[in-house]
C-alpha cells in the first residue's frame, strides 16, 4: 500500500429560514440582462437586509449578478448571504433534495499538502453510496482516476473543481482507515466504486438509540439538518421527530445526548418543535427566541401582525423529556451552525446544556429565499442576512465566535461506527453522563495526531451550509 501522508485544513457552517417571495423591482432595465437582475437585486436587497443602511448608494448594476449581490454585502459582518442562479434548485437543496451519491464527507490534503482527499463522514440511508457499500471512514484520494491538486493561491477553485466532480457520476478507490494498535495511521485495502449521482432527498433524522447503563436510560439522536420534509407540505420530517421523543419518553429516558457535529442548520418550524421536545417546564407562551430585523421590517411586522410576531414560543409537545433529564449534552464540530446554534442558546437560560467537541459556526442571524416564480429572465434566488435571534434572557453575543465546548474534542480520522459506544465523541458523552471510570465501556481509541483541520466538507454544496431561514408572511 502507498505511504500517504495526510493532512486537514478548515472551513465553516450555516444554515437557514424559509422561502418569501417579492414582487419585481420598480422599472428595471428590460434591455441589459444584467442590469435587469441587478435592480431586483437591489430593490429586494434595500428592503429586507439586515444591515440595509450599509448597501452601497449607487452601485455599478451592469456587473453580473453574482458580483453584484457580493458586492452589496456588508463585510466583515456577513459571511453567510449567497445567491444562487437557479431558484428552483435553491428552494430544493432547503430541504435536502438535490443531485448527489449520498454521502458526507471532509476534504483534506495529503502528499506534503499537495493533493486534495477525501474522507467520509456518514452515508445517507437509501442512497447511491449506500447500495454501492460505501462506509463511513472511507478515505479517497482521486476522483475517476483523476489527482486534483491543491495551492494556497488557487485553493477554493481546487476545492470547489473537487466538490463539482463529486456532484456527477464518479468512480473512486475506497479505503477504509484504522489505527494499529500501536496507535499508527493505517488504510486497508482498495475498493474500486461506481457512484451515481440522482436527485436525492436526504432524511435528517438519521439515527436514534436507548443505552440502558448504570440504571439510566440515555437517549441519543443524531440529527443532520432542520427540515420539516422534503419540500411536499406533509410534516413528515418532523413528525419523524415527534416518533423518536415518544419512544424516549415511553422507554423513560434519563438523559439525552443530541449529535449536532454534521447539522448546519436549517428550517425554524423544526427548530421550535426540536426544542419543544427537550425544554424544561413547558408553559404556555415560554419564549424561545426573539427576532430582530431592520427598522423597515420591523415597523412593517409591528403594524400588521403587532410586537408578538417577533417572538417564537416553544409549543406543546407530547414527546416532550426535559422534565425527566438529568443530563442534556450536544455534540458539535465546526459545521454546528444557525439553527444548531440556536438550540443551545435558546435552552440554556431553562436548564444546563453540556457541549462536548468542537467550537461551533458562529451563526446567530438568519435569512430568507427570494426569487421570482414566473419572470422568464430572471430565474435567480438569493439567501440574504435579513434578521439576527437573541434567547429570553437577550443573548446572542456568539456572532463569529461560535459556542465554545464544555468539553473539547477534534473528530480525527479515526471516526467510529456511528451510534457505537466505542465511536469517540459519544463514548465521551457516555462517560460524562456514567463515569469516566466505568469498567465496562471500552474506552474510545484515540489518534496520537493533535487537532484535525478541514479544507472543506460536503456542507459547501448544502444550500442551508450558509444559513438560517425563516418563513416570512407574502408582503
Amino acid at each position: 500500500m502507498k505511504k500517504r501522508t495526510m493532512l486537514f485544513l478548515c472551513v465553516s457552517a450555516g444554515l437557514v429560514f424559509s422561502s418569501c417571495k417579492k414582487k419585481d423591482a420598480d422599472g428595471p432595465d428590460r434591455t441589459n440582462t444584467n442590469k435587469y437582475v441587478n435592480d431586483w437585486i437591489y430593490a429586494n436587497m434595500k428592503d429586507y437586509y439586515y444591515w440595509t443602511s450599509s448597501i452601497p448608494a449607487n452601485p455599478d448594476r451592469t456587473t453580473d449578478p453574482e458580483s453584484f449581490f457580493y458586492g452589496l454585502l456588508k463585510s466583515p459582518d456577513d459571511q453567510f448571504s449567497w445567491i444562487q442562479n437557479n431558484f428552483q434548485e435553491l428552494l430544493a437543496s432547503l430541504s435536502g433534495v438535490q443531485k448527489e451519491a449520498g454521502y458526507g464527507y471532509t476534504l483534506f490534503l495529503h502528499e506534503q499538502g499537495t493533493l486534495l482527499g477525501a474522507q467520509v463522514t456518514y452515508v445517507k440511508r437509501g442512497s447511491p453510496a449506500e447500495t454501492a457499500g460505501l462506509k463511513r471512514g472511507d478515505m479517497f484520494f482521486q476522483i475517476n482516476g483523476r489527482d486534483f491538486p491543491y495551492s494556497a493561491a488557487s485553493g477554493s477553485q481546487n476545492v470547489n473543481a473537487f466538490v463539482s466532480a463529486l456532484g456527477e457520476n464518479h468512480t473512486i478507490a475506497a479505503q477504509q482507515y484504522f489505527l494499529t494498535a500501536g496507535g499508527e495511521d493505517s488504510l486497508g485495502a482498495e475498493r474500486n466504486l461506481t457512484l451515481n449521482t440522482i436527485v436525492f432527498a436526504e432524511n435528517p433524522v438519521y439515527l436514534d438509540s436507548v443505552y440502558s447503563i448504570e440504571g439510566k436510560k440515555i437517549g441519543y439522536f443524531m440529527y443532520n439538518f432542520f427540515a420539516p420534509d422534503k419540500g411536499d407540505s406533509t410534516s413528515a420530517y418532523d413528525n419523524e421527530v415527534d416518533a423518536v421523543f415518544s419512544r424516549f419518553k415511553a422507554q423513560g429516558v434519563t438523559d439525552l445526548i443530541l449529535d449536532l457535529r454534521y447539522n448546519p442548520g436549517g428550517d425554524q418550524v423544526s427548530t421550535i418543535n426540536l426544542g419543544s421536545q427537550i425544554v424544561k417546564n413547558y408553559t404556555a407562551n415560554k419564549l424561545f427566541f426573539r427576532r430582530e430585523y431592520n427598522s423597515l421590517l420591523t415597523q412593517e411586522f409591528t403594524e400588521d401582525y403587532g410586537e408578538e410576531f417577533f417572538k417564537m414560543n416553544f409549543t406543546p409537545e407530547a414527546g416532550n423529556i426535559g422534565n425527566t433529564l438529568q443530563n442534556f449534552i450536544i455534540l458539535t464540530s465546526t459545521e454546528t451552525a444557525s439553527a444548531s446554534e440556536l438550540i443551545i442558546n435558546g435552552l440554556k437560560p431553562y436548564m444546563p446544556v453540556y457541549i462536548i467537541g468542537d467550537t461551533t459556526a458562529g451563526k446567530n442571524v438568519g435569512s430568507t429565499t427570494i426569487y421570482e416564480e414566473n419572470d422568464l429572465r430572471n430565474k435567480w434566488g438569493m439567501q440574504p442576512i435579513i434578521t439576527k435571534a437573541f434567547n429570553s434572557q437577550n443573548q446572542s453575543d456568539y456572532g463569529l465566535t461560535g459556542f465554545s465546548p464544555d468539553q473539547r474534542f477534534f473528530e480525527s480520522f479515526n471516526l467510529g461506527v456511528l451510534g457505537d459506544t466505542k465511536e469517540p465523541l459519544l463514548n465521551l458523552a457516555l462517560k460524562k453522563i456514567v463515569g469516566a471510570q466505568w469498567g465496562r465501556m471500552a474506552p474510545a481509541v484515540q489518534s496520537s495526531r493533535t487537532k484535525v483541520e478541514k479544507v472543506g466538507s460536503s456542507n459547501m454544496s448544502r444550500a442551508f451550509y450558509q444559513k438560517m431561514f425563516e418563513r416570512l408572511p407574502k408582503r
